[in-house]
């Protein structure tokens, strides 16, 4: 901690999260679970935050904001994918093979 979000505290990330908890029950997408725990709770390589994948939170953002919308939700700024590479996809992906 910090974590990418800016939360200092494992609770406070815990109570952050909660919000998507709906989200990730109904399974409006499969890769938003892995992507909300690379963003909430990141592995570290080196000291730094491995940031998350951005073709993970691509298809997290297609399944689940078209869902968020007709509650009028917007998907988090801190979420925008255009901040993320595509360097931490491949460990990722293999990750997602594993489960």
């Amino acid at each position: 901690m910090p974590n990418l979000i800016g939360h200092k505290s494992q609770v406070e990330a815990g109570l952050d999260m909660q919000q998507f908890s709906s989200l990730v029950r109904v399974g409006c997408s499969p890769q938003l679970k892995p992507f909300l725990c690379s963003l909430f709770a990141p592995e570290c390589e080196a000291g730094e935050a491995r940031p998350p994948c951005r073709t993970l939170c691509e298809q997290a953002r297609s399944g689940c904001e078209s869902l968020m919308n007709k509650f009028e939700v917007q998907w988090p700024e801190s979420f925008q994918c255009d901040k993320f590479t595509t360097e931490s996809c491949e460990r990722v992906s293999h990750l997602l093979l594993t489960l």
